[in-house]
């Protein structure tokens, strides 16, 4: 079917979008779809996004969701919770049937920081304390109130591999649905604060509670945050999926 002569375009692209994990999405690209050439299969995007415009968006959604705080487990509960995300990539198109659907890689690199206020009691427990274990020793505050913060950081880069359609609406504009994944060799790292006003260590030699030192402290801080980025390091994929407008001039 002939495209209108005022619908007409020449394959420059721009799109508009958001990534379920980055954010809003904008971006360029060139494809001559009209073209009955075998280069028509091809096409050429870069695109960059980021939380930023939505950033009161999602500190409203997260407050709402965190606002009683979310249990993750031996009565400890996370709440305050903080997300920023971005990411830019330049990627090569195939559409090995010369319709809506395509095979995309390309190269992308970006960044997630996610951060919580950690916080809790345990059921049942004495009223006085609060009991865990880091690393190996026992520890419990006094007052049964725990408190602390982590935070997560995912600095990435490498190949991406993914797949897509692009839905020709009318006019040029397009309907775009993107899903993959980043493939990096830099895994997520986390990091934990822990105050030590009013916490105990229990010494296993004297069978005695004792305030901790801070060194014991940051030894075991240590400890337990080297093991979980450890168990982190087998994840290596980002994943990434949009959902967005384009606009062919």
């Amino acid at each position: 079917m002939s495209v209108p002569a005022h619908c007409a375009d020449i394959g420059v692209g721009i799109d508009i979008g958001i990534s379920a994990l980055s954010g809003i999405e904008i971006g360029a690209g060139y494809r001559k779809a009209d073209s009955d050439h075998w280069t028509s299969r091809f096409g050429v995007r870069a695109n960059i996004s980021s939380t930023d415009p939505l950033k009161s968006a999602i500190d409203s959604a997260l407050d709402r969701l965190m606002r009683d705080g979310v249990d993750v487990g031996d009565g400890v509960r996370l709440d305050a919770g903080r997300v920023d995300a971005w990411h830019g990539a330049l990627l090569a198109d195939f559409y090995p049937f010369a319709g809506p659907w395509r095979l995309t890689g390309g190269y992308a690199w970006g960044g997630m920081d996610m951060d919580a206020r950690v916080f809790g009691t345990v059921a049942n427990a004495p009223a006085d304390r609060f009991y865990f274990y880091l690393a190996g020793d026992h520890y419990f505050y006094n007052g049964n109130q725990f408190k602390g913060s982590v935070s997560l950081d995912w600095n990435y880069h490498g190949p991406y591999f993914g797949t897509g359609f692009d839905w020709r609406l009318f006019c040029g504009l397009s309907l775009f649905f993107d899903v993959g994944a980043v493939v990096t060799n830099r895994p997520a790292r986390m990091s934990m604060d822990i105050p030590h006003e009013q916490l105990y260590i229990y010494n296993t030699e004297s069978g005695a509670w004792s305030p901790v030192q801070v060194p014991q402290l940051n030894t075991d801080v240590a400890r337990a945050t080297a093991d979980a980025n450890r168990k982190l390091s087998d994840y290596r994929l980002y994943p990434m999926i949009k959902l967005g407008f384009g606009y062919r001039f």
